[in-house]
């Protein structure tokens, strides 16, 4: 504890002195290069060879090792000598001006106690209202004990600092420089004692910090000791401390706090994993839990800031829940309790807010402050969600659990409305966001909740997270899947969801991760718009779409390029499969073969119908310009294509090659081949016209080269295969035409 005594008589010149000294050693350091010059260089150019030999080197190395001990140990004590001697001369300034703030009001302030004293009335004024006089009098000297306060709290931290600083640099071997710790828990309780320096700690520790916690990111032993460490409630102080205590640093602080925000999160993975042991309790998550509910003191005593306007500890946490894959028994819990506080009006905004808080708190939003918000825990765990399929579509399709203020259980088995009150329209939004000037409730949804959101649907009913590397299988649609898919499809194809999902929409971050989905529920989507084939097939469980919305939704995503591109490749893929499994199984169709090819390419046509349709009317209208952005997605979503070959084609055929590294070239170049057809340029006097055609081509084109395709080997005559590519191209035709007349007539209507 540091007494006013203390602060009020020490000038700290001592600690300047010794810092001085420490960072010249370190700055004028030799020993290293003496001794690599002086000895081991030479010996190795000898020749030295035998038993003494051996032994010199060993004892060299120890003697390197010691001296690269000593190193390190002297340039943390220098960095922790400077940083305490910068917060005690900061500390005792502050004491300086509390006690000139009293003489000023002619008040005396005790040296010794810091009591503080004021003169009896002297005036006649004075003495005639005594106690206004001393009332006055009061709330003065309150002040000035509460600046005296701040200035002692200050320098105590700084004094616990320092200790734990020197504690960690020097060790306790007095007979030797302090080597690095010898098993992952030594080195785990380093990693959280450096952490608890908070907003003292250093460029050089920070440095340590993050270079122990991604060397031991995966090991449980590590991970599980440096959270049981910090505690929950310690671990969302102390990174929200250090984050605030950076926000106005530059230099390398940004970049080394989003990267220690990453490097929290992949460790906080591993130690909640519940397949690896130890791991942290049950016990640790509801604190966490409780901790997330709860203001964390972040902004402190005599720092800048606005300290009743501390942030929630979920606000700080679900940030850092954007990096790793979160165990479902650890992250639904979570995101349960999160979505059930945002459904509060206000809850993440109640606080007194003012802009200036903003600049200190930015490196807890968005990782590395890279853009405004982030402070509405909603986009965080969805963010964590979407790398976990499994968890995802448990929290949008088991039965919720119902969670009281502080986290703990309050009812099970409660019926899960979390998709209806996620893409909710209008105001009063879960995913509205908080940013400088923007922190009033009662919002609607923005931006980065909408993506966050789209992430978390795409990985829960695809069965894939949205990240995945693009050879990521995708799963066969369960029941669970399909029956969200479905509530997805009614939603955003029906009243205002088509709306919602425009470029000025509340959920136009949406669309990219629809037209993903749409991609995944290719022969679904078929089913719906051409209901009356029953030869198309679906990938596992059915989704039963309707129709109508099923149209609607295609038509919004077709004014989306990263949703257009996505839904092209897999309409593409799927009708070419389609085909050739027609193709390969044609005796099975009898006289009907030709007229089964031709429907084949008629379903498929009509959805693209749709979408190029819509895409036509966006780029003459409210999308000038695009036609670039259309292109590169067609490009880009080339995944999709092949994802939508295997499920459909390889898995169901046997003969076509499946995705990943056993998809042969001739396949990758033939879907790469087709989808460019969808390629447009509009430098004409007519784009609309030019853009009507260019869908027309891209559909019935690749219709014809299907079948020309899965006509070799089949023994058909040339003039056979003309007559059949040509009937397709001319059924996708009639598909490509109907569906555009649907769009112009109802869905955009």
């Amino acid at each position: 504890m540091v007494t006013f005594n203390d602060l009020a008589r020490e000038k700290f010149s001592g600690i300047g002195s010794l810092a001085e000294g420490f960072e010249s050693l370190v700055r004028t350091w030799g020993l290293s290069s003496e001794l690599t010059g002086d000895i081991i260089t030479p010996l190795q150019a000898s020749g030295w060879r035998g038993d003494a030999a051996e032994r010199a080197s060993v004892t060299i190395v120890k003697v390197r090792n010691e001296i690269d001990a000593a190193f390190e140990e002297a340039s943390g004590i220098a960095k922790a000598l400077r940083s305490a001697h910068t917060e005690f001369t900061a500390a005792r300034a502050d004491l300086d001006a509390a006690v000139k703030k009293a003489t000023d009001q002619s008040m005396t302030v005790d040296h010794s106690t810091g009591r503080i004293s004021w003169p009896a009335p002297k005036s006649a004024v004075d003495k005639s209202d005594p106690e206004q006089y001393h009332a006055t009098f009061k709330k003065l000297a309150e002040e000035v004990a509460g600046d005296i306060a701040k200035a002692l709290k200050r320098a105590a931290t700084a004094d616990a600092a320092a200790v734990a600083a020197l504690s960690a640099v020097t060790g306790k071997d007095k007979t030797a420089f302090k080597p690095a710790p010898n098993n992952p828990e030594e080195q785990a309780k380093q990693a959280a004692d450096l952490l608890k320096l908070a907003g003292n700690l250093t460029d050089g520790q920070l440095d340590q910090l993050n270079k122990a916690l991604k060397e031991h990111a995966n090991d449980p032993r590590f991970t599980t000791a440096f959270y049981q460490n910090l505690g929950p409630d310690g671990f969302l102080k102390y990174y929200g401390q250090l984050a605030l205590a950076s926000a106005d640093k530059g230099g390398r602080r940004p970049q080394a706090i989003e990267d220690l925000q990453k490097n929290l999160g992949t460790a906080l993975a591993t130690a909640t994993n519940t397949r690896n042991y130890p791991r942290l309790s049950d016990e640790w998550e509801a604190g966490l839990r409780r901790a997330g509910s709860a203001r964390a003191d972040v902004f402190l005593p005599g720092k800048r800031g606005n300290v009743s306007a501390q942030p929630f500890g979920y606000q700080i946490l679900t940030n850092i829940l954007r990096t790793g894959t979160y165990d479902a028994h650890f992250l639904n819990p979570i995101a349960e309790h999160v979505t059930q506080l945002s459904q509060m009006k206000g809850f993440w905004t109640s606080a007194p807010w003012i802009d200036g808080d903003f600049d200190q708190l930015k490196f807890l939003g968005h990782p590395g402050g890279s853009r405004q918000g982030g402070f509405n825990p909603m986009s965080g765990v969805l963010e964590a969600l979407a790398h976990n399929p499994q968890a995802a579509l448990q929290y949008f399709h088991d039965p919720a659990t119902a969670y009281d203020l502080d986290g703990s259980v309050k009812a099970l088995n409660q019926k899960n409305t979390y998709f209806d009150v996620l893409a909710k329209g209008g105001d009063d939004s879960p995913l509205q966001d908080v940013w400088k000037g923007h922190y009033f409730p009662g919002g609607h949804a923005e931006p980065s909740g909408a993506l966050a959101f789209g992430h978390a649907l795409e990985s829960a009913a695809t069965g894939r997270a949205f990240d995945a590397p693009q050879d990521t299988p995708l799963p066969q649609h369960t029941p669970e899947m399909s029956k969200l898919m479905k509530e997805v499809v009614d939603r955003f194809g029906n009243t205002d969801g088509p709306s919602l999902l425009r470029k000025d929409g509340a959920f136009a971050e949406l669309a990219p991760s629809l037209g993903h989905l749409t991609a995944g529920y290719m022969g679904d989507v078929q089913k719906a718009v051409t209901q009356y084939d029953k030869l198309l097939t679906t990938y596992g469980s059915p989704a039963g779409l309707e129709p109508d919305s099923t149209a609607k939704l295609l038509g919004a995503l077709g004014r989306n390029p990263e949703a257009f591109g996505a839904v092209a490749q897999a309409q593409q893929a799927y009708t070419t499969a389609h085909i050739q499994d027609i193709m390969l199984n044609r005796e099975a169709h009898g006289a009907q073969f030709g007229q089964a090819v031709n429907n084949a390419a008629h379903s498929g046509g009509a959805v693209a119908g749709i979408l190029t349709a819509a895409r036509t009317d966006t780029l003459v209208g409210e999308l000038k310009g695009q036609e670039k952005a259309y292109n590169d997605s067609i490009d880009r979503n080339a995944m999709w294509g092949k994802s939508l070959w295997s499920m459909t084609g390889g898995k169901l055929l046997g003969a076509v090659p499946v995705v990943g590294p056993g998809l042969s070239l001739p396949v990758n170049y033939f879907i790469d081949h087709e989808a460019s057809s969808y390629h447009i340029s509009l430098n004409t006097a007519d784009p609309a016209t030019k853009a009507d055609i260019a869908g027309l081509a891209g559909a019935t084109g690749a219709a014809k080269t299907a079948v020309e395709n899965a006509a070799q080997g089949t023994g058909l005559t040339p003039l056979q295969v003309e007559d059949l590519s040509t009937g397709a191209a001319n059924q996708s035709w009639d598909g490509v035409t109907g569906g555009a007349g649907l769009f112009i007539r109802a869905v955009n209507g």
